[in-house]
């Protein structure tokens, strides 16, 4: 009996170490397993996460609360907030709002680093205006598409007035709100500074290194431009901070559509020996047009330059002695389907452009309505004897005046030209 009885305890106690072994192994398995699920879901919405990234659809943007707060565009840049990821985390902070917002971990990839922003835009002078959105707020970029849509009313100064939309100031970029999310706008006191009251346009030519002998000897006219003049001048520019713009920017100021601080445009005509030019405003983040004659140069053959545009001087109609008076441009009399045909092989050449230099600087209504007809929206000349030749709010767009740079043009001449704006 005794035997019997001890061998049902050994028995016993083997099921009991047996159910043990099990269950501790299922719990180690468990443990483990868990563990390592959790490990995946943290590696899984760490893979999401860096300082920067982008959203890789539509989503949706969270508040604090992690309620619906609006919407995020597709292919927009962020920058995080830094977060202790655990098996719990949903939702990324995103650094920069005024407000808090947060994205789903889930819509948005890593990238390297953030592409440059434009910003241009904060050297204009804001307006002493703004706008207050309605509840629903869309933000827009330039070319307009949606960037965020936010559920709530903004109170912005304006930096850009257009017909159907203002250009804001938003999450540190330039953003546009349309015209029909405004409930009103108001006068504000945004600013002292005030909107330049002309913009100085110069006018050259070729270049030429006066230490290098034979572009010295090919360059002798008057509209030949030593490298130490141009050096001067722009050393000029950047000593009194007068800010170069671009051809958009000169005409959405004429237009009215943003303020100006003290500004220039640069222009070089023809399109011959401008590579020391094209290096120098390069080298000094100056931007300036090149209004190319583009039969007789090819607009590949410049070398590709943030800092350089490049607009008409027509395709082949820069010889003089063509047509009544002056040096006889010939874009004054010459058959409107051969001028049609010229500029628009001029601006095919040049990838649309709707700019235009009159060659010679001469023009009467008939050329005028020729550069109208072939889609060109600005024209250039020269100086006129009345005026200060500053270019104004308001001016004729095809009528645009220049202050000519010539070989004995003087530092004093250049500091009166500019001595006039206000």
């Amino acid at each position: 009996m005794k035997k019997k009885k001890k061998k049902k305890v050994k028995l016993f106690a083997s099921v009991i170490i047996a159910a043990s072994c099990i269950l501790l192994g299922y719990c180690l398995y468990s443990t483990y397993n868990s563990e390592r699920q959790n490990k995946n879901i943290i590696d899984e919405i760490a893979s999401h996460y860096n300082t920067y990234v982008r959203t890789n659809k539509e989503a949706t943007l969270y508040d604090g609360s992690f309620a619906e707060a609006g919407v995020i565009g597709k292919n927009i840049e962020l920058t995080l907030d830094e977060v202790d990821i655990t098996t719990d985390t949903k939702y990324f902070k995103i650094e920069g709002f005024k407000d808090k917002y947060y994205i789903n971990y889930k819509d948005v990839d890593k990238i390297e680093k953030l592409s440059s922003i434009n910003n241009r835009y904060k050297n204009y002078i804001v307006f002493n205006r703004n706008i207050v959105t309605n509840h629903s707020t869309s933000f827009y970029d330039d070319d307009g598409n949606m960037v965020y849509k936010l559920n709530e009313s903004f109170d912005l100064p304006i930096i850009i007035k257009e017909d159907n939309r203002y250009g804001v100031e938003f999450n540190n970029r330039l953003l546009y709100v349309k015209s029909d999310d405004i409930n009103h706008t108001y006068e504000s006191h945004n600013t002292d500074k005030t909107n330049a009251s002309g913009v100085g346009v110069l006018n050259y030519h070729a270049f030429y290194d006066e230490n290098n002998e034979e572009e010295k000897a090919s360059c002798t006219t008057v509209i030949c431009h030593s490298k130490s003049q141009f050096k001067q001048h722009l050393d000029f520019l950047k000593e009194n901070n007068i800010l170069t713009i671009t051809m958009n920017e000169l005409e959405m100021y004429i237009d009215g559509k943003l303020q100006l601080p003290k500004s220039v445009v640069i222009t070089i005509d023809d399109g011959s020996m401008t590579k020391i030019a094209i290096d120098m405003l390069t080298e000094y983040k100056m931007y300036a047009t090149i209004f190319l004659v583009t039969s007789w140069f090819n607009k590949d053959e410049y070398y590709k330059t943030e800092y350089i545009e490049l607009h008409s001087h027509t395709h082949d109609m820069h010889d003089g002695g063509k047509c009544p008076g002056g040096q006889g441009g010939e874009i004054k009399c010459l058959d409107e389907e051969l001028i049609q045909e010229d500029l628009r092989q001029s601006r095919e050449d040049l990838d649309g452009s709707t700019v235009f230099c009159f060659p010679f600087y001469e023009y009467n209504d008939y050329a005028i309505e020729m550069v109208k007809e072939a889609g060109f929206t600005m024209a250039f000349i020269g100086e006129s004897n009345y005026s200060d030749n500053l270019v104004h709010v308001g001016d004729d767009k095809f009528k645009l005046r220049r202050f000519v740079i010539v070989t004995y043009t003087t530092m004093n001449d250049l500091e009166n030209y500019f001595g006039q704006i206000n």
